[in-house]
């Protein structure tokens, strides 16, 4: 019985091999979520509560739940950067096997007999470089592929929402200044995609160009046209990805900086009219600086989604077409141990990976 194809979605494999680990960092990711403006409100208490008004045991017992709060976020972020790193680890596994599965191990009869005949029919750089960097950069993402957004969106949701409910007006003006971001992000990433792509396209093509010229070809003698064309075809790539990316970054963390002086400007102004206490106003520049971290991060997901999706495609689109899409492809076992995973769906043949 012919083997599944994998899937066309990097997500869809993502879950095949690592659900149950994916629930658990989405678990702890909701679990930290509600802790990123307890800090914000704790210091402006502590301020206009205990500060204002000479009350030293408040101040003591706000210290200590704002001491309770770090040390809880740290504890769960430690569990789930730990679980992310297992995920990426198997996943980098899982595919590897995969690779090797689909290109070698069910090789179609068309190409088993072109192959008998003395045809080269395996692309032997481009195998080497998904079984080495292609893989590794897919199971990076898949770490947290999931995990990563949800606490990166929930956080800003959180943060901006308690903003909003202390004052409504500067907390509309960071929003205001951040928003572009989200404008600009999505058209420096198609382009940084499409010269990635053609980047990781050229890179398999160099390895192609050395495993197809004998070694006694190249010993002794200088580099041949293709290679230096090649690398020289790299470096151009590389250079304009790394000019697109550098303007994509200086222009957020241009609009970045503006949140503060939007919020200290406006907020200055409200305090000294009376209408705001300064602890919301350093409260306010407190979740600035909680949000600056999330929106960076956000925009590199947002880069690392679209890449992985696109590597992911350019992976596929190496394995041999044709295998029937309802029998399960054979899961890979994890590392050290004996136990097979079990699969989605069990079915009379198989192939053993161990």
């Amino acid at each position: 019985m012919p083997p599944r194809e994998m899937p066309q979605s990097v997500y869809r494999y993502i879950f095949r091999y690592s659900k149950w680990r994916q629930i658990v960092v989405i678990c702890m990711t909701l679990a930290l979520l509600p802790l990123a403006p307890v800090p914000l409100e704790l210091q402006r208490r502590m301020l206009d509560d205990a500060v204002a008004n000479g009350n030293v045991s408040l101040l003591i017992q706000l210290a200590g739940l704002y001491v309770l709060a770090l040390l809880t976020a740290a504890g769960l972020k430690f569990a789930m950067r730990v679980q992310r790193e297992l995920i990426s680890a198997r996943i980098v596994h899982a595919l590897r096997r995969s690779v090797y599965y689909h290109i070698y191990t069910i090789t179609p009869p068309s190409l088993m007999t072109a192959s008998e005949n003395g045809d080269d029919v395996v692309d032997e750089g481009a195998v080497v470089s998904m079984l080495s960097s292609e893989t590794e950069k897919l199971g990076g993402f898949a770490g947290s592929a999931i995990s990563g957004p949800l606490l990166q969106i929930g956080t800003l949701c959180t943060v901006l929402g308690y903003m909003f409910y202390i004052e409504p007006m500067v907390a509309g003006i960071a929003l205001a200044l951040y928003t572009p971001q989200f404008i600009i992000v999505p058209i420096f990433q198609a382009r940084m995609n499409r010269l990635a792509a053609e980047k990781a396209i050229t890179v398999r093509s160099l390895g192609n160009f050395i495993v197809d010229n004998a070694e006694p070809d190249l010993l002794d003698k200088p580099p041949p046209d293709g290679f230096t064309k090649l690398t020289d075809q790299i470096l151009q790539l590389r250079t304009r990805f790394l000019m697109v990316k550098n303007i994509m970054k200086t222009l957020n963390n241009l609009l970045i900086s503006l949140g503060p002086f939007g919020v200290i400007a406006w907020g200055g102004y409200l305090v000294i009219q009376g209408e705001v206490e300064v602890g919301v106003i350093l409260a306010f520049v407190s979740g600035l600086e909680r949000l600056g971290g999330p929106i960076r991060e956000l925009i590199g997901s947002y880069g690392a989604i679209t890449d992985a999706h696109m590597r992911y495609g350019i992976l596929i689109d190496s394995f041999p077409k044709g295998m029937d899409p309802e029998v399960t492809e054979p899961m890979p076992p994890w590392p050290g141990s004996a136990r097979k995973v079990e699969h989605e769906c069990q079915t009379s043949e198989s192939f053993d990976f161990s």
